[in-house]
């Protein structure tokens, strides 16, 4: 008796999907973020937290001609991040509008988010609270999986033709 294996190709999936998610996941960030901000700048400071603007007020740092506090450099920084993750995301999204075969193919689109979401997780790991390790937890995954989901870019095509994809 002989038995016939078929080999059905598995479905990969649909890899636009995930990376919505992963540049949703950076919108959120970058929002919760800034509406954090808004509500501990209008909250009540504690002892602790009053020593600590004062301290960071007292410090200041001159660079290029500009003489800057601490605690300027500080809110400075947090809420310009947290402006360009929000941008980010929404770049993101709007090219997965109009190019959704710069995910479906793996290209450097999609590594350049990865590698991002990456990085931006490890310094949330060693530097940061756990909420913008979860989110980045999640934005790496999704990422990821919009990655192995996604197709290779054939290298065939015409003379001084891009491969297909894009990036």
């Amino acid at each position: 008796m002989t038995t016939a294996v078929t080999s059905r190709p598995r479905s990969r999936g649909d890899s636009v999907r995930p990376f919505t998610v992963g540049a949703l996941g950076f919108v959120l960030l970058g929002t919760g973020h800034l509406i954090l901000s808004v509500v501990a700048a209008s909250a009540t400071p504690t002892q602790e937290q009053r020593d600590a603007d004062t301290a960071m007020r007292e410090s200041t740092f001159a660079l290029m001609g500009l003489e800057r506090t601490v605690l300027d450099v500080f809110n400075g920084m947090s809420i310009a991040m947290a402006l360009l993750s929000v941008t980010c995301g929404l770049l993101i999204l709007a090219a997965l509008r109009h190019a959704p075969a710069l995910v479906r193919r793996r290209t450097a689109f999609g590594w350049t988010a990865l590698a991002a979401s990456l990085t931006a997780l490890a310094v949330s790991v060693l530097l940061l609270p756990p909420p913008p390790v979860v989110v980045l937890t999640v934005t790496s995954c999704a990422f990821a999986l919009s990655l192995r989901r996604a197709t290779t870019p054939s290298l065939g095509g015409t003379p001084g033709q891009s491969p297909p994809g894009g990036l």
